[in-house]
């Protein structure tokens, strides 16, 4: 009886149910918009470098197929900015190298960051340390200072260090980051049960055991997705290279991009073509790591 109660409780009138369905779809109509919005761009930047230039803007107006679809389908662009013809070669591109040069800058970032970052999150979020909440406040404090502050000084420690116009002018000055260690701290205070340390500690376990042993198996889903947010972050940097490095050879793909960018004549076949190599990288380690990014995200609610 008690049951028959309970779910004739819960059955729905059909006002209700028509309600439900109006929001069901509205909710559809609202993810497909915003598919849109962001995959429009994309897709007409992806086939705009396999088609010929003089195509691009041609059929912008009126809005049709053509839009996006390429009459010629030509892989001229990409032959081009990875030196593969004459003119790549004569124009001095090999984007293949510089692709290579900001894949090698990231991941070295991201190496570098997760080892200094994952020790100074495990000292604020778990070690006993008097007034450490003040070095807390320091190190968050340093995080909202505007970078176009510190670009000079940065430059000159740099310079005086002799590592301008070369690869470690990319990865030393980004080899910790404020915003990583609070993400992480957020982590392992919320995820990682304090009994795991004192129970190491009891059976005889020092500090850094209990880092390696239990803090970083356990914190695998929060390291994960502040090294994707970490290295599309690198990834992304135009500035800063653009500054402290000179030589091209060395140079990272986002600032030899700028360079198809004429004074008179802009090449946006090059440009579209550069910069969908750029991003696809970024969305195959996305994709593959967005089971632990998602769990991240989830765990400490930072997300990129």
């Amino acid at each position: 009886m008690a049951a028959t109660q309970l779910h004739v409780a819960h059955r729905h009138t059909p006002a209700e149910r028509v309600r439900k369905v109006i929001a069901s779809v509205l909710r559809v109509l609202l993810y497909v918009v915003i598919c849109v919005i962001f995959l429009v761009p994309f897709a007409w930047m992806l086939l705009g470098s396999v088609r010929a230039e003089r195509e691009i803007f041609r059929y912008l107006t009126p809005f049709s197929w053509r839009t996006f679809v390429p009459i010629e389908w030509t892989l001229d662009s990409y032959r081009t900015i990875l030196g593969l013809n004459e003119i790549g070669q004569a124009s001095g591109y090999n984007f293949g190298r510089n692709l290579l040069n900001s894949f090698i800058v990231s991941t070295a970032v991201v190496i570098s960051s997760l080892i200094f970052n994952t020790m100074g999150a495990y000292f604020f979020a778990r070690l006993p340390f008097p007034k450490k909440n003040w070095l807390l406040m320091y190190m968050l404090a340093t995080f909202l200072i505007p970078f176009e502050v510190t670009i000079v000084p940065l430059y000159i420690v740099i310079r005086t260090l002799h590592l301008d116009n070369t690869m470690w002018a990319l990865i030393v000055p980004w080899y910790a980051s404020p915003f990583v260690i609070f993400s992480l701290i957020q982590f392992m205070r919320q995820t990682i049960p304090y009994e795991l340390d004192e129970a190491a500690l009891i059976d005889g376990a020092n500090y850094m055991t209990i880092l390696w042993r239990i803090i970083v198996p356990n914190a695998i889903p929060g390291l994960v997705t502040n090294a994707l947010l970490e290295f599309q972050f690198i990834w992304n940097l135009f500035y800063w290279p653009l500054v402290a490095v000179g030589d091209r050879k060395i140079q990272v793909l986002q600032v030899v991009i700028s360079g198809t960018l004429g004074q008179t004549q802009q090449y946006w076949g090059r440009t579209f073509a550069g910069s969908a190599l750029a991003t696809v990288p970024v969305v195959v380690i996305f994709l593959a790591l967005q089971r632990y990014y998602i769990q991240g995200v989830a765990s400490t609610g930072v997300k990129g």
